[in-house]
């Protein structure tokens, strides 16, 4: 049996079709979700990063995380005396749904999480805390179990 020329280029013409169908309805079930609702907004408040993260620099110690099996601390300096007060904010980069934001409530200079209320994966931790009337920010990277 001899193949046409005609039919060959036809059935060229549909396997592209439909791959190409293909590709559009991969395309729609893909996820793409912005950083943050508020882009511009939060770049505005850059500067007054930068500067709560010198403040942040002049301190002795810097703020650390610890760890065990089922939970870990945010450990804040052992020089800073007064109460402090603030939010954490836990950014999971591959799943806008995970993230996650709480309000400080340190005690001994420390403030503890269960890793059962995180999913698996990698977290940056975002610390805008205010102690002695000065404004701070540090940043960490945890990784859940």
């Amino acid at each position: 049996m001899k193949i046409n020329w005609g039919i060959f280029a036809f059935s060229l013409f549909g396997i592209f079709v439909i791959f190409m169908l293909g590709m559009v309805y991969f395309a729609t079930k893909q996820n793409n979700e912005l950083v943050t609702e508020n882009y511009y907004e939060k770049e505005l408040e850059f500067k007054e990063i930068l500067v709560k993260k010198e403040h942040s620099a002049l301190l002795t110690e810097q703020v650390t995380y610890q760890a065990d099996s089922k939970s870990f601390n945010i450990v804040f300096p052992t020089e800073i005396t007064t109460p402090i007060s603030g939010n954490i904010v836990f950014y999971k980069p591959s799943d806008l749904k995970a993230d996650k934001s709480f309000p400080l409530e340190v005690k001994n200079n420390a403030q503890s999480f269960p890793f059962s209320a995180f999913e698996k994966g990698m977290y940056h931790v975002k610390i805008d805390w205010k102690a002695n009337g000065i404004e701070y920010y540090h940043e960490l990277t945890l990784v859940t179990p």
